[in-house]
C-alpha cells in the first residue's frame, strides 16, 4: 500500500503518527510525507527543513515533499486544497493521514479541513492528534506502536531546534540537562495513555475522517 501523511509544519507528522508510519514501513509499505510549510515562524526554515529531512530518513520514508504555504497563515481554502490535491494525484495513496481539525492551532485545523476536501475521492482518511488538539478530539481507531515507538523517538530527536517548546519538553523543567528529554515526556506520556485506552502498551490514536470498508469475498474459497 501507499501511505501519505500530511502535516502543517516540520515535526507535526512525527508527533501525530510517526510510530504508525514506521510500522507501515516495517511491514513493507510505501510512506510519503507532505509538509505544507517550512516552519519559518518557529525558527530558521533551512534548519527546520534539514531537521525534517533527517527525521524522514529515520522513518525510512520513500519521499518527503514540502509545500510552499506560509507558516501560521494556512487557510482551509482553495490554495491549500489544490496543493494537497496535487500530491494526492501524484502519489495515489491508499491511506491518508492528516491533522484533526479539532485543534486550537489554526494551521493544523485548516490543513485538516483542506485535506478532507482534497481527499474527497480517497477511500481512507485518518486524522491524528497534535499537542494542540482540543478536548473534543475523540479517537475511534488506535494503532499499536509498541514495536516502532523507538523509531518515532529517534525521528523526533532530529528536531533539536524545537527542544525548548513546551509540547516537546512537557513538565521537565531541567530539559537542558539532557539532549532530548522532550521525547520521553510528552510523546511517551500520550502514547501510554492511548495505549491504556486501546489495551496495549503504546498506541497512537486517530479520528476517522473517512473509511470505506472493503470486505473480502470468501465465497469462492
Amino acid at each position: 500500500m501507499k501511505i501519505m501523511a500530511i502535516g502543517a509544519h516540520p515535526d507535526d507528522i512525527e508527533l501525530g503518527c510517526g510510530g504508525t508510519l514506521a510500522l507501515f514501513k516495517k511491514k513493507g509499505h510505501e510512506v510519503y510525507l507532505l509538509v505544507l510549510t517550512s516552519g519559518e515562524a518557529s525558527g530558521d526554515p533551512h534548519v527546520r527543513e534539514k531537521e525534517c529531512a533527517q527525521s524522514a530518513r529515520t522513518l525510512c520514508a520513500d519521499k518527503l515533499f514540502f509545500g510552499n504555504l506560509p507558516d501560521t497563515k494556512i487557510t482551509d481554502g482553495i490554495e491549500t486544497i489544490k496543493q494537497i490535491e496535487h500530491f494526492i494525484d501524484l502519489i495515489q495513496p491508499d491511506i491518508i493521514f492528516a491533522h484533526s481539525y479539532k485543534d486550537c492551532h489554526q494551521d493544523h485545523r485548516n490543513s485538516g479541513m483542506a485535506a478532507m476536501s482534497a481527499a474527497r475521492n480517497s477511500k481512507k482518511v485518518l486524522l491524528y492528534e497534535s499537542p494542540a488538539a482540543l478536548k473534543d478530539f475523540i479517537p475511534q481507531l488506535f494503532v499499536d506502536v509498541t514495536s516502532t515507538f523507538d523509531v518515532k523517538l529517534k525521528a523526533l530527536e532530529a528536531f533539536g531546534s524545537q527542544a525548548s517548546k513546551v509540547y516537546f519538553r512537557g513538565n521537565n523543567i531541567d530539559y537542558k540537562r539532557a539532549k532530548f528529554p522532550h521525547v520521553s515526556n510528552a510523546s511517551e506520556g500520550l502514547a501510554r495513555y492511548r495505549g491504556f485506552q486501546a489495551g496495549v502498551s503504546l498506541a497512537e490514536a486517530f479520528e476517522v475522517g473517512k473509511f470505506l470498508l472493503e470486505i473480502e469475498d470468501n465465497t469462492k474459497k
